[in-house]
């Protein structure tokens, strides 16, 4: 059964929801322009909010998304077999199918961290450098603690002049720690694009819902793109640039997923999407987000905890809301 036509959102508003969450990463990156703004960016409020943002994209990958596929799975098999399939017979294989493509939706997003790896050696999936532990001297007593330093600590010197007193191989590290940052947001960028149309395309309130989650990291990324290529060449506008473009294949994401389902698709391939974008956002949120809100709570693990059941518990209010007023 295909998307009835009252019950369908339209092309135009379904993209204009995929657009809402991709230009957070503009907005992320926004942060160039007010000295405030870029103190405020501290790690314990990326911390926050990437904790935030882990607990609402998993609360709509394994809740609506993973359902919608389950349903659209087992409309599909009853209508193929004509009703003679008994209904646990057809839920059976609906669930089957279900995680099946929920798996495949996690080695998607495997291949693409293997993608930015080998494109952006030297940085995590996630576009931040990767941690090490810093050297100790020897005398100092042992300890099994790691201090990590998050690529926005260099953001916290309140001197909006910071990049003139670099010298020319720290600024072009710099400004290659941005790009690669872009590179890489643009990447993961595709398959959240693909979640957010594939949730917008039957109900609304899924896709505003999964825009809310994928928005909130997209902040934080644009922030992580923006501020080291800013410090770097004192250009605002290039900063703006990188997450512009990081943006835009976000579009390209929700481009990808409507050549292959249209807004008209049949069950089965619904089905399909459902599951694959379930299974990625779930691999996002479990390998990047939740991961990297651990790195910039460097020992507040609280904040991570409380971020991410704060992001479940509104996600679920949302739908709620949503389901009350009919959207």
């Amino acid at each position: 059964m295909a998307i009835e036509e009252e019950s369908r959102v339209d092309l135009l508003t379904t993209f204009g929801i995929n657009g809402i969450a991709a230009l957070a990463t503009v907005l992320g990156g926004m942060v160039v322009f007010s000295s405030k703004l870029l103190r405020a960016a501290s790690p314990f409020a990326l911390a926050l909010a990437l904790g935030t943002s882990g607990g609402v994209t998993l609360f709509i990958a394994l809740v609506p998304l993973f359902s919608n596929s389950v349903k659209e799975f087992g409309d599909a098999f009853t209508s193929d077999d004509g009703g003679s399939s008994s209904s646990d017979d057809v839920s059976g294989d609906a669930w089957l199918a279900t995680t099946a493509a929920f798996g495949g939706g996690i080695l998607v997003s495997y291949l693409i961290d293997f993608i930015v790896h080998k494109l952006t050696p030297g940085q995590n999936p996630n576009g931040t450098a990767r941690t090490q532990a810093v050297e100790r001297d020897s005398f100092d007593a042992p300890t099994d603690k790691v201090d990590l330093h998050p690529p926005v600590e260099f953001i916290q010197d309140p001197g909006m002049d910071i990049f003139i007193r670099m010298d020319e191989s720290a600024k072009e590290k710099l400004q290659a720690m941005g790009i690669l940052s872009g590179i890489a947001v643009g990447i993961h960028n595709i398959p959240e694009g693909m979640a957010t149309f594939v949730a917008s395309s039957e109900e609304a309130f899924v896709g505003l819902s999964l825009a809310i989650g994928v928005g909130l990291h997209n902040i934080a990324e644009g922030i992580a793109v923006a501020a080291p290529i800013y410090f770097a060449t004192g250009s605002r506008w290039k900063a703006i640039m990188w997450c512009f473009w990081s943006a835009l294949a976000q579009h390209i994401g929700g481009w990808i997923a409507f050549a292959g389902m249209g807004m008209d698709a049949d069950n089965f391939s619904q089905g399909i999407l459902y599951g694959l974008s379930s299974g990625m956002m779930v691999g996002i949120a479990v390998k990047e987000l939740i991961p990297t809100a651990y790195m910039y709570a460097n020992g507040r693990m609280h904040l991570v905890s409380a971020g991410a059941l704060a992001g479940t518990f509104f996600m679920a209010a949302c739908l709620i809301f949503f389901k009350f007023i009919g959207v």
